[in-house]
Parts: C-alpha cells; sequence; structure tokens
C-alpha cells in the first residue's frame, strides 16, 4: 500500500470460541488470499471484531459472502506521519476541527523516523483532501 492510498478494509465477526479466527485466516490462506494487515479485539463475548487488509478484496469478499460471514468494508487510506509523541493526537485533532469521524486507526509501519497509519474515516474524500492537499502530508 502506497501512503494516501484508497483500499477497502473489511470488517469481520468471527466466534471467537470455535477458532474463528484460525478458519478465517485458513479460507483466505487456502484460495491465494494474502493478509496485509489485520486487526482483532473483542469485547468480551463470543464474538471477535477482526478489521483486515488483504491483496485481492474483489476474492475475499466472495469467500466472506460464500462462508456467510458478517461482514462491512469501507474504503480507508493509508498515511504516514513523524513518529514521535503527540504526532497523532495532533492529526487526530485536525480530523476533528474538520468534522471528519474517524471510525478506525492502527499502525501497520514504522521505520525511519515515520509511523504509517491505516485510518478509516466517515467521508474518504474529504479525508483525503485535507490530508494530503491541506495539511500536505507525504502521498
Amino acid at each position: 500500500m502506497k501512503n494516501g492510498e484508497k483500499t477497502k478494509e473489511f470488517g469481520v465477526l468471527v466466534n471467537n470460541r470455535d477458532s474463528g479466527l484460525a478458519e478465517l485466516t485458513e479460507i483466505l490462506g487456502n484460495n491465494g488470499v494474502n493478509i496485509v494487515t489485520l486487526s482483532m479485539s473483542s469485547d468480551g463475548s463470543s464474538q471477535q471484531h477482526v478489521r483486515l487488509i488483504t491483496s485481492d478484496e474483489s476474492t475475499c469478499r466472495q469467500l466472506l459472502k460464500q462462508m456467510k460471514y458478517q461482514f462491512v468494508e469501507e474504503e480507508i487510506l493509508t498515511v504516514t506521519i513523524e513518529d514521535k509523541p503527540g504526532s497523532l493526537a495532533k492529526l487526530l485533532r485536525k480530523l476533528k476541527r474538520s468534522s471528519i469521524g474517524v471510525k478506525s486507526v492502527y499502525i501497520i509501519n514504522k521505520k525511519a523516523g515515520k509511523v504509517e497509519f491505516v485510518v478509516g474515516v466517515d467521508n474518504v474524500e474529504e479525508g483525503r483532501k485535507l490530508l494530503f492537499e491541506k495539511l500536505g502530508l507525504e502521498h
């Protein structure tokens, strides 16, 4: 993924008690779909919330439907900023001041004093304009 690039993030519900994450990753792998990023959380129930970006959006979507997973699909942005205390907070404040809601954010890479995030926002086009045109973040 390139900085500033739009891509799809899949939010999938899997069953925690039935090795749901293992099953999901096995299905994707057996069908040649590589996982680029993955994060998972649980609210204490039997459901785990998995967010993932894959190498093949179309096949991933098809497999999720075929296997009857509950999922949502959203466009997200990749953003690279300086890796120093307060950098993310500053970025998130600017999004908030522009009335752009953040739905997800997580680190996907750290290197050479920079940190790369996946950022899911409620308005991808406005988020892109703010981050890369008005703020001049790297593409």
